[in-house]
């Protein structure tokens, strides 16, 4: 699958006008996130209810719109035909609406005050035993243990970026006490000089990416985290 059509860079070409996705630093981990995310929502039925939220451009919803899903999305900048434009925080979604949320790289940019709130109200709207996909930067991954000192290696972003920056560890306290973790999958190991290599130079290391790829099973060594809740 072409991975670039899931993601326009908008917002990054505001701050950077020469990116592009071949040289994004970020590109393998996202293409192992969407890859990862979709075939989980291949195992969905076609009739359930599926929201995005913080969807953006809601690229991914218009995707699984032409497969013939029942997804829409929410955003607080973004509105289409498909994606409404509010806030997560006090959305006006009936209770028990959805049998899967997705939540990808998107509580990372809400204040930390406002975290736990995010994750009831996404509960919330959640059917009983439907599930909550939520995609996270992870700040107390490899690197970021190792080289504490170095605040651009201790981050997953500048401050102002991912203002909620936390450690895996500290977003599963408080999420465990809304819903049960199913499943956690790491991506992108930050093996120390070799995971730097794949983001300096992304466009010719898929092979490196490749190869530190199966120390993913130790999630909190990863830059981030697929964690499936379920409400119960």
């Amino acid at each position: 699958m072409n991975y670039s059509k899931l993601y326009s860079g908008e917002h990054l070409k505001q701050i950077k006008p020469d990116w592009t996705y071949d040289t994004w630093s970020y590109k393998h981990t996202f293409e192992a996130k969407m890859k990862h995310i979709i075939s989980l929502l291949e195992q969905v039925p076609k009739e359930a209810k599926i929201l995005d939220a913080g969807c953006g451009q809601g690229l991914l919803v218009q995707e699984f719109k032409k497969r013939g899903y029942d997804i829409q999305g929410i955003d607080a900048f973004y509105d289409s035909e498909h994606v409404v434009k509010d806030n997560i925080l006090n959305n006006k979604f009936p209770d028990n609406t959805f049998d899967v949320v997705l939540c990808l790289d998107v509580i990372e940019h809400f204040q930390k005050d406002e975290q736990e709130t995010l994750v009831k109200e996404l509960v919330r709207i959640t059917k009983p035993e439907g599930k909550i996909i939520w995609s996270i930067p992870n700040k107390g991954n490899l690197t970021a243990r190792i080289f504490f000192f170095i605040p651009k290696l201790s981050r997953t972003a500048k401050p102002e970026y991912h203002p909620g920056d936390r450690t895996i560890r500290d977003y599963l306290k408080f999420m465990r006490k809304y819903m049960a973790i199913v499943s956690l999958q790491g991506l992108s190991p930050t093996i120390p000089v070799l995971y730097q290599l794949t983001q300096l130079f992304p466009k010719h290391t898929q092979w490196l990416y490749n190869l530190i790829k199966p120390f993913s099973r130790f999630y909190s060594w990863c830059f981030n985290v697929i964690v499936v809740g379920r409400k119960s």
